[in-house]
């Protein structure tokens, strides 16, 4: 192992090298996280707004910054993984939309743990892969979480032409329909003191109510000034996709989310209570 200095030319500096050097060699991926008592976990498909909550949990009194590398995630799964030397000092906050298929390590730890999944509209994630993320961050997610989803046409082309045969667009929608089922069978196996479901548009649009519900789940002091850090700008961008990609996303990724936002923090019965 090596101590955690990102300037260390040992240091695994991309998402690639991660997934060589640990991921593929079978390590458990949440190896020392009953080493971090009472960690929270924040998941859900990627550019869902996970790095955003992440951050400012992170960042709130009570718990521990232990960024030091240039991404706060990937200095995450090398803690986790034990890839890298980190004495803990208190309480985490960790991302870990990294853990792809191996989402059946959160259920055996510790269950003082949390886990706050983070369910996301298609149009919004998916218009973030095409126009915000790398091509090879859709097609590593996609032979990740999505080849697995396709069906008919797209997986009779896969089998022929491999990655190449399906569009970027649909990579990234059977690859978010992929991630975002995992919350079925988290919810299987995983207790509402455990596991808490938040709809990303719900919690922009009215954080003054639902982020505190979240500190509440996670037993941490809640401060009026954290909403304030959650800006609602990016909830708009879904207006610049193209009418094919509107009603691509809608076919393919409506219907799931549409079933999983059942098991989300329900706004109008919180403020019911």
């Amino acid at each position: 192992m090596i101590t955690t200095t990102w300037k260390n030319k040992k240091y695994i500096t991309t998402w690639e090298q991660f997934d060589e050097k640990v991921r593929s060699r079978g390590f458990p991926l949440l190896k020392r996280l009953d080493e971090f008592p009472n960690s929270v976990m924040i998941t859900g498909c990627q550019r869902s707004g996970t790095t955003m909550l992440t951050r400012l949990i992170t960042q709130s009194e009570g718990m521990v910054n232990y960024w030091f590398g240039p991404d706060d995630e990937l200095d995450a799964a090398l803690i986790l993984s034990g890839y890298v030397e980190h004495q803990p000092q208190g309480r985490y906050c960790f991302q870990t939309t990294f853990i792809n298929k191996r989402f059946h390590e959160y259920i055996e730890h510790d269950r003082n743990h949390k886990v706050v999944f983070i369910l996301r509209n298609p149009l919004s994630v998916i218009y973030s892969m095409l126009y915000n993320w790398r091509d090879d961050g859709i097609n590593r997610l996609f032979n990740f979480c999505g080849v697995d989803k396709l069906t008919g046409s797209h997986k009779l082309m896969y089998n022929f032409f491999g990655i190449a045969g399906v569009s970027k667009l649909h990579r990234a929608c059977f690859a978010y329909n992929g991630k975002v089922s995992q919350l079925y069978s988290l919810r299987e196996t995983m207790d509402s003191a455990q596991l808490m479901v938040i709809e990303y548009d719900d919690l922009v649009k009215n954080k003054e109510i639902l982020l505190p519900r979240v500190y509440d789940f996670i037993r941490l002091r809640y401060r009026e000034e954290y909403a304030d850090k959650i800006l609602s700008k990016s909830v708009k961008k879904v207006k610049n996709l193209s009418r094919h990609e509107h009603r691509t996303i809608s076919q393919l990724c409506m219907p799931i989310y549409n079933d999983l936002k059942r098991f989300a923090v329900k706004l109008k019965t919180d403020l019911a209570c």
